[in-house]
């Protein structure tokens, strides 16, 4: 009597069968005070170094090595203060660079990778509701109204906010302070960590308002 064929996923289930190990060394408590103690000496003197020249803080843009001519990239700048973890986050910012270049030559670059990697570096957390989930909703949102540029994806936000003030959010532009809708101000502010002078609120809330209004706007049927 013939054998059931077995499904197409029942097959890759089965072809799958490779499996991951993970052994770190175990390092003993007094070894590990070595290690930091070697590290904040190393740290320490590349602080008295960079203060000598007049440096107060390293900024540090994390970007891909090499760009395909005309092609555009997300970026973030890191910003490296002079602690005992300094000599760390500059090995953590070559670290992120290699990894976001392989990102791009694979075509697998999001844009939020560049500005989480530059918050782990700076050694700040992450926004309860993921920074990614607000850039991938932003992309859809210019996808679906065809906003070809940041004008354009604002003109088209004012026009679904119609007049609700608590959509908008207080934004310093070239010296001049003017309400903007939320998502947008919140994509620049993320954009451009570092050199943008308006800031995200502490508990996140702005990120996450911005993340609902994207989801509606993406979902709504067009009129």
């Amino acid at each position: 009597m013939p054998q059931p064929s077995s499904s197409p996923e029942t097959n890759y289930i089965e072809s799958f069968q490779e499996s991951a190990t993970f052994s770190p060394v175990l390092i003993p408590k007094a070894k590990w005070h070595e290690k930091l103690s070697a590290i904040k000496e190393n740290s320490y003197q590349i602080a008295n170094d960079l203060s000598i020249q007049g440096h107060r803080l390293v900024p540090k843009i994390l970007g891909p090595r090499e760009i395909l001519c005309e092609d555009t990239v997300p970026l973030a700048i890191a910003i490296i203060e002079f602690d005992w973890r300094t000599s760390v986050r500059l090995k953590m910012v070559k670290c992120a660079i290699e990894l976001i270049s392989d990102a791009y030559v694979v075509n697998s670059l999001d844009s939020a990778l560049p500005v989480v990697l530059a918050s782990i570096i700076e050694g700040k957390g992450l926004y309860e509701h993921g920074i990614g989930e607000f850039f991938l909703l932003y992309g859809k949102f210019e996808q679906k109204f065809c906003t070809g540029n940041g004008r354009a994806t604002r003109d088209k936000m004012v026009e679904l906010i119609k007049d609700d003030e608590s959509k908008m959010k207080l934004y310093t532009e070239g010296g001049k302070n003017k309400k903007v809708p939320l998502p947008y101000a919140v994509r620049n502010i993320l954009a451009h960590q570092g050199t943008n002078p308006n800031k995200l609120d502490d508990k996140g809330e702005d990120i996450k308002k911005s993340i609902d209004l994207l989801r509606d706007w993406v979902k709504r049927k067009p009129n």
